[in-house]
Formats: structure tokens, C-alpha cells, sequence
């Protein structure tokens, strides 16, 4: 047999054993894959919209794939979304948005990130703990609460941190440390704040013994985070500023440190219950690990912040600390003799606190029937969707703003600077609107634009849209 005939064989062999080695890896990122598919197809599905972050990551992508500026109408006319939160290499995900342009492929997309990473926990956990105890700290990853909570608050560029920062820290793990600082470096591309977490990761290479390499890897995340947010960023940006910059009550410090003191101790309680609920997960076992100090920047910037979201242990904020906390994890219950004697039980526990606590999160609804059911008002929905003529101008509340970006020019009811728009839709059970809906979409229409000879084109379960003649 020739070289060239027997290349395919080895290719084939060689993957094959590769597969076999890390099968445990594969089922565990294979079955969460498919759970967080399932949890956001049927929130697709069932119209449930949180915000209105995945309307802005489809008009992202929309842009992306057709090769055009990342210019995203829903946070206003001409709002470049790159002076909002630097994540150019989302970009990654503009070709499968080409293939199936839909917000439910970000989901999708999302799932999968989390499927990833969840695999590189596992393999890691495998390698250095052995199969089940491995398998026990990928699957407890997988279902964390901050994990799940990430996935229920829809799409946002931290996805595709999570299989990155996974492979970066499991290489610190076997002490591999020029692969988990060249690993670190995408994280520069993925949002401007994990330019400190990449600091952090140079700090614990440094402190492994590495101290050149780590100390040049600590430069550069503090050198891209100061360069992205004080040039980069307020370049980008309409309003020539980092928008986030007067979030956190350190910009107050100097102006004014007592009411900067006084607000670090605004919702304590909170805070408290967010750091533990980090590090509990894991039974507190990745205090035991220098790797836990890469939890520092991002709990730091959240602590010290005065929107109360940030103190939550809701929405996507926590997913990068789950990484964190798992995989130092494992290397706490690791020596260079082995695992510790108390490794395996420990792992048990930790898969068993993930499902406990998910009862009280959100993969807890696909354990109800009515997941699985159209939504109470899924006619109305899909009836505005198809009184919306395609590249028609639309303004409209948080609830279709996913679902008419692929095919529309869409703005959220409050984008500055919105034109007079060809249709105006209301679903009157979103909470945008508290608890005076509007009931008449002509004059609410009339109210934001003027009389542009507005009527009334659909009035079904709680949708209304006003077209305009």
C-alpha cells in the first residue's frame, strides 16, 4: 500500500484513539449540548424574551455575515457596536448565522460553547482524577447555576469565553504553561473586562514558577484592558466614551470617597450571597487552589458596581466564574503524587450539589409539561411576525426584536435617533411597558412619531401593530 492510500488510515486511526480516550469528554459535552439546546429551542419556541441582548447579537451577526460594519440599529441609529463591548472575534459565528440566519442559531451556537467547554472540564478531570470523578466535575460544571443562568438570559459574547478560558486554565492544570497563556490571549477579543482575567492568569503562571511568562502575560491583559477601554472603546463609541466607566463605584472614588464608600456597602447582602454561591458550588474546594485568584478581576468589577444586576446571581455574569472555580476544582484534588484521597467522593458531591440546586434554576422548567406547549400567546406572535412585510422598517418592544432582525431593519421602541418606522409593534404582556400596556397602538404610535396616518393592522392576543399608510 502507498503512503498516500494508508494517510486516510492513520488519519481515521489516529482519531479513533483519540476518541477512545476521551469518550467520557465527548458523551458529557454531546448530552449538556443537547439539554441547553433543548432549554433554548423551547424558549425560542415559546416567545420568551428576558431582554433584548439576543436582538442585538442577530442584528450583530446579520451585519457580520453580510459583511457589513457591525452597525446595530436597536442601540440606536448608526450605533457601532464595537464602541459598546469589545468582542470582534464573535465574528466566528457570522458564517453558521449565514447558513441558518436566525437568533435561534446564536442559541444554538450558545449550547454548544457550553457543550465545549464542558468537555475540556471533563478531560481535564479525567486525566488528572480519573473517569467518574471526572465526569462527576464536567457534569456539575454543566449544570451550575451560573452556567444555567447564563443560557436562560439568551446569547452574549461571554459563549465563546468559556470553552477558550476551559482550555487555557486546563493547560495550567498540567502545568503546561506556555499553552494556557497562548490560550489566554483570544479572551483579549471576547470583551474588554477579561483583559484583567488574562492579568489574573499571568499572575498564577508567575506564581507556579513561570515568572517571566507570567509576568509578561499579567502586562499584556492590563495593557489591552487599559488600551480597549480608554482609546479603543471611546473611539467606537457615538458618544466617544466607554460606556461603562461610571457603573462601578470605584470612578466615584476620588471625586467623592465617601459616597463611594457608602456605596460599597449598597446591597451587601447580596454580594455576600453572590461570592459564596461561587465558590459553594464547589463545596469551597477551589479555595484550595491558586487558580481561584482568577476569580478576582471579574467578581472585583462586579462588587464595586452600582447596577444591582451585577450583584445577582442571575443572568450571564457568573459563567466565566464557573469555569474558574471547576477547574480549580480539580486542581486542588490533584497532586503530583495523584489525586487526593478524597477526591472521588468529593466530586460526587459536587455533581449532587449542581442538580440539587437546579431545582431552583432555570433547566428546572424542563421538567414541566407546559415547556413544551405554545405559549399563551403564540398565534399573536406569529401573526405580527407575518403582517410584517420583509426590509420593512419596524419599531418595537423587546419581545420580536430576535425574530424580525434577520429579515427587517428593527429598532427597539427607545433607539435614539429611530426614523419614522414602517410598522409599530406592541406585545402588551412585555415588561417594558409596567402595568399600563398601551391599549391603543394608533395613538401610541401617533405618540412616538407623529401623525403619519398610522392604522391598525392586527389586534391578536395582546399584540397590536400599526402600519403606517
Amino acid at each position: 500500500m502507498s503512503s498516500s492510500a494508508s494517510t486516510p488510515a492513520r488519519v481515521a486511526s489516529a482519531v479513533g484513539a483519540w476518541a477512545g480516550r476521551h469518550r467520557a469528554a465527548l458523551l458529557a459535552s454531546a448530552a449538556l449540548t443537547a439539554v441547553y439546546t433543548l432549554f433554548s429551542w423551547r424558549q425560542w419556541a415559546r416567545f420568551e424574551v428576558p431582554s433584548w441582548d439576543l436582538g442585538i447579537f442577530t442584528q450583530l451577526m446579520r451585519a457580520y455575515a453580510e459583511l457589513r460594519a457591525p452597525v446595530v440599529p436597536i442601540k440606536g441609529e448608526g450605533f457601532m457596536l464595537l464602541g459598546d463591548h469589545f468582542h470582534p472575534l464573535l465574528a466566528v459565528f457570522a458564517p453558521l448565522y449565514a447558513l441558518w440566519p436566525s437568533g435561534l442559531t446564536l442559541l444554538v451556537a450558545q449550547a454548544v460553547c457550553v457543550g465545549i467547554s464542558a468537555g475540556i472540564i471533563t478531560a481535564c478531570g479525567v486525566r488528572h482524577l480519573g473517569r467518574w470523578p471526572g465526569v462527576a466535575i464536567g457534569v456539575a460544571y454543566g449544570l451550575s447555576w451560573g452556567i444555567q443562568s447564563a443560557v436562560a438570559s439568551q446569547f452574549h459574547e461571554v459563549a465563546l469565553a468559556l470553552p477558550v478560558l476551559a482550555a487555557s486554565l486546563s493547560a495550567l492544570v498540567r502545568r503546561q504553561h506556555r499553552a494556557a497563556a497562548l490560550w489566554s490571549l483570544p479572551l483579549l477579543g471576547i470583551k474588554e473586562d477579561l483583559g484583567l482575567t488574562v492579568a489574573a492568569i499571568g499572575v498564577v503562571i508567575a506564581i507556579r514558577g513561570s515568572r517571566r511568562l507570567g509576568l509578561g502575560l499579567t502586562a499584556v491583559g492590563v495593557g489591552a484592558f487599559w488600551i480597549t477601554t480608554t482609546v479603543v472603546l471611546p473611539a467606537l463609541n457615538p458618544d466617544g466614551v466607554w460606556d461603562y466607566a461610571e457603573d462601578s463605584i470605584v470612578a466615584q472614588l476620588f471625586a467623592d470617597p465617601l459616597a463611594a464608600l457608602a456605596g460599597l456597602g449598597a446591597g451587601v447582602t447580596d454580594k455576600l450571597i453572590l461570592v459564596l454561591a461561587v465558590f459553594a458550588i464547589t463545596a469551597f474546594a477551589a479555595l484550595a487552589s491558586p487558580l481561584a485568584l482568577i476569580t478576582l478581576p471579574t467578581l472585583a468589577w462586579r462588587l464595586t458596581s452600582e447596577v444591582p444586576f451585577h450583584w445577582s446571581t442571575e443572568w450571564h455574569y457568573s459563567a466565566v466564574l464557573m469555569v474558574v472555580v471547576f477547574v480549580a476544582a480539580i486542581d486542588a484534588l490533584y497532586t503530583r503524587q495523584g489525586p487526593v484521597p478524597l477526591a472521588r467522593p468529593i466530586a460526587a458531591v459536587l455533581a449532587g450539589i449542581a442538580v440539587v440546586v437546579s431545582a431552583w434554576f432555570p433547566l428546572a422548567s424542563l421538567t414541566q409539561w407546559t415547556t413544551y406547549s405554545p405559549a399563551l400567546q403564540h398565534q399573536g406572535a406569529h401573526a405580527a411576525l407575518e403582517v410584517i412585510e420583509d426590509d420593512a422598517v419596524v419599531v418595537s418592544d423587546i419581545t420580536l426584536l430576535a425574530y424580525l432582525a434577520p429579515r427587517t431593519e428593527v429598532y427597539w421602541l427607545r433607539s435614539p435617533g429611530a426614523p419614522v418606522p414602517d410598522y409599530v409593534v406592541v406585545d402588551q404582556a412585555s415588561g417594558g411597558y409596567g402595568a399600563n400596556p398601551p391599549r391603543d397602538v394608533v395613538q401610541y404610535a401617533t405618540e412616538l412619531f407623529g401623525d403619519q396616518g398610522w392604522v391598525e393592522v392586527l389586534n391578536h392576543q395582546g399584540f397590536l401593530v400599526a402600519a403606517r399608510e
